[in-house]
């Protein structure tokens, strides 16, 4: 142990930053691909968009999605393209946002490296790297791991910029920043959130400067910004707002406002650590708080304003979209906020290491390592146990080995669209006797209806994503029905899912 310890105190400072980099990216990178691999099942929300990127063309993708879904245009059209190439299977469909689960990894550094140094970016990298929604969202075929992706390309191309305005740098960065920043609302739409941020740095830079000139030039990519979300809302996204099915599911991610009660004035904070625990992945959120508002002195202290308007007005942006109903403060809906979050944080803990004698730098040690014991923890379990949700491909494998001629398939409403996703696959997408559920909403007595209406003789049933109203899940309470009406002869369960057969009377 001694040797160990001798001989990496001998090693060069960049050697031991290159060889520290190597393994907190390895195990981002690794943590990923194993829940990529892993291969779960769709579970609903994916299997609604899966059945509209394959029952549509290019063209169709535009048009408002079905099933309540919202996903940008180059999302849906790269995942339509790989769907002709190789085929339907969900690692088809995941494999974009795999792609930019992974290269975020890579950017972070990137970014953080640029704008604070190599150690803060190590930091940073592993906060981002190993965060558990990041790397979970990097095997779920929705738009989260590319929204985070296109903010970061976003502060890729703005940071250096900024960092480098005073060398007034040729018109080439600042046309790239201009139609790079263009494209990625058609690839992202909450980064128009980020790219508005960028654009007040800018602005307030050039004001600030006085000169006339700078203001002409940081205006093109505002306006250039603008001009594309414009089109893309005109064009693709204007019904997403108004939609009344994801206004009421999303009821309780919109700021109350005006505040009327004590609860309504908590929405802001309990949101915030929400978001610091279920997003971010870093449940010490009172250290995360107290980092992240002195990465925001530290900037301010330095005079990089621009810096951190780009990094701190995002979440202000969303809460105000909020207030106004038209975007959700929500855990999974502002993944995108991770990132600048995490940035500030890693700057926060940069400014303690400064503020401290080398006496007291154990007390920013142990800030530090209580930021990573979490990501780190569930990064290396996911090695062994891949997250799993709603585990229904080898449910429908079984029904299709067991079942007989006859045998009658109710499907619980919510088990629908995956059972149409896979049913191709098992050869039950013709001539099956089948009945789907109808929607209860917690009105029992449909429940009833639907189990009455079954007949008898061998019917199988299948749950997932089950609902329940008042504490009754809706599959235990059909479950209870049918056992006083008929003969359990199986059960099969999985995780999120279960499929039973009964003979009834």
């Amino acid at each position: 142990m001694n040797d160990w310890k001798r001989k990496l105190k001998d090693l060069p400072a960049s050697t031991l930053e290159r060889l520290l980099l190597g393994l907190v990216l390895g195990l981002a990178v690794v943590a990923r691909l194993a829940q990529y691999l892993a291969n779960r099942s769709l579970w609903l929300d994916e299997a609604y968009l899966a059945l509209n990127v394959l029952e549509r063309n290019l063209a169709g993708l535009l048009r408002p999605l079905d099933y309540n879904q919202i996903a940008p245009p180059i999302f849906l059209w790269t995942t339509k393209l790989l769907v002709q190439l190789w085929g339907e299977g969900e690692p088809v469909l995941r494999l974009l946002p795999l792609l930019g689960g992974l290269l975020a990894v890579g950017l972070i550094y990137v970014v953080s490296r640029k704008a604070f140094g190599k150690r803060p970016a190590l930091l940073a990298t592993a906060l981002l790297g190993w965060s558990q929604q990041l790397i979970y969202f990097s095997s779920e075929f929705k738009p989260y791991a590319t929204d985070v992706f296109a903010v970061l390309v976003a502060y890729a191309l703005y940071l250096p910029w900024y960092e480098e305005r005073e060398k007034r740098p040729g018109w080439g960065r600042l046309v790239a920043l201009s139609l790079v920043g263009a494209l990625l609302p058609w690839l992202s739409y909450p980064v128009i959130f980020v790219l508005a941020a960028l654009g007040a740095g800018m602005l307030y830079d050039a004001l600030r400067r006085r000169e006339r000139g700078a203001l002409l030039r940081v205006l093109l990519p505002p306006a250039l910004w603008a001009g594309s979300f414009g089109l893309l809302y005109l064009l693709v996204a204007r019904g997403a707002g108004s939609n009344p099915f994801l206004q009421a599911f999303w009821a309780d991610f919109f700021l109350p406002f005006p505040p009327r009660s004590l609860s309504d004035l908590y929405w802001i904070p309990q949101q915030w650590f929400d978001f610091l625990v279920f997003a971010a992945g870093l449940p010490f959120y009172g250290l995360t708080t107290f980092l992240w508002l002195g990465g925001e002195l530290a900037l301010l202290r330095e005079h990089r304003e621009g810096t951190l308007l780009a990094l701190a007005l995002p979440l202000p942006l969303v809460l105000g979209a909020s207030a106004l109903r038209l975007y959700p403060f929500g855990a999974r809906m502002i993944l995108f906020a991770v990132p600048p979050t995490v940035l500030l944080v890693t700057y926060g803990a940069t400014a303690l290491f400064r503020a401290l004698t080398r006496e007291h730098r154990l007390i920013a040690w142990l800030c530090v390592g209580l930021l990573l014991f979490h990501p780190l923890y569930r990064s290396v379990t996911v090695l062994g146990q891949p997250w799993l949700k709603e585990e229904v491909r080898p449910i429908i494998a079984l029904f299709a080995q067991e079942r007989q001629p006859g045998d009658l398939l109710y499907v619980y409403h919510a088990a629908e669209p995956t059972f149409r996703y896979y049913a191709p696959r098992f050869g039950l997408d013709e001539g099956l006797p089948i009945r789907v559920g109808r929607v209860g909403q917690g009105d029992f007595s449909l429940l009833v209806e639907d189990i009455e209406a079954l007949g008898s003789g061998r019917v199988w049933l299948l749950f997932a994503h089950v609902h329940a109203f008042k504490n009754i899940s809706e599959q235990a309470y059909m479950v209870e029905q049918l056992e006083q009406r008929g003969v359990r002869i199986t059960a099969h369960e999985a995780p999120g899912t279960a499929l039973f057969l009964y003979d009834l009377r």
